[in-house]
């Protein structure tokens, strides 16, 4: 028995709309823009870590605890303008995700990051991701977390940690939009991301 020509047009249509959804093809969600303050923040965080992180890699990659507090105190001090009032915390972990220096100066406990997945995802992807972490009272600590890079291999990692109250308040940075941000992880000097 033969169907009748209306319906198996109407079949094919369904077929042919629905057919690259299924597949993945046709609409994708897209990330909606960022907000100019979001971008101007975007830009001018991209900076510091273009300043910041580079002189940290070789001192990461050699386990010297020693000279990376002191990269860190001589970075800080050579973007003091730039960099005051913008981070709170800014800490360093080698390639076994354990913490190995902080700024501002403090003493470094022994502490390991290993089970976070937003270090796993670092050190897996080479790429840099941020998250939100609360504290206890509630209080939100915005953390970009960026893979030290060295001839392709992560040899640690530079994690920023930001007030989320300030930077929704005084900056106009929504969590959501955080979140969204991207950041290019920082690679030796002469190196080409791949």
């Amino acid at each position: 028995m033969k169907r009748p020509t209306r319906v198996k047009n109407s079949l094919m249509i369904w077929i042919t709309l629905f057919l690259p959804l299924v597949l993945g093809v046709g609409c994708q969600e897209s990330k909606p823009p960022l907000s100019p303050k979001a971008a101007a923040f975007t830009t001018e965080i991209q900076a510091l870590i273009n300043r910041i992180a580079p002189p940290l890699i070789e001192p990461v990659a050699q386990k010297d605890m020693k000279a990376i507090q002191k990269e860190l105190i001589k970075v800080f001090s050579l973007c003091d303008k730039e960099c005051e009032g913008v981070f709170y915390n800014v800490f360093v972990l080698d390639k076994n995700a354990a913490l190995t220096a902080v700024y501002p100066p403090a003493e470094v406990k022994r502490f390991q990051f290993s089970n976070y997945k937003m270090f796993q995802k670092a050190f897996a992807d080479k790429k840099s991701n941020q998250s939100i972490l609360y504290q206890p009272d509630g209080i939100a600590t915005y953390v970009i977390i960026l893979p030290l890079l060295l001839k392709g291999e992560v040899v640690g990692i530079l994690a920023l940690g930001f007030d989320g109250e300030t930077l929704q308040e005084k900056r106009g940075v929504s969590e959501k939009e955080f979140i969204a941000m991207q950041f290019q992880a920082p690679q030796k000097e002469g190196q080409e991301e791949k």
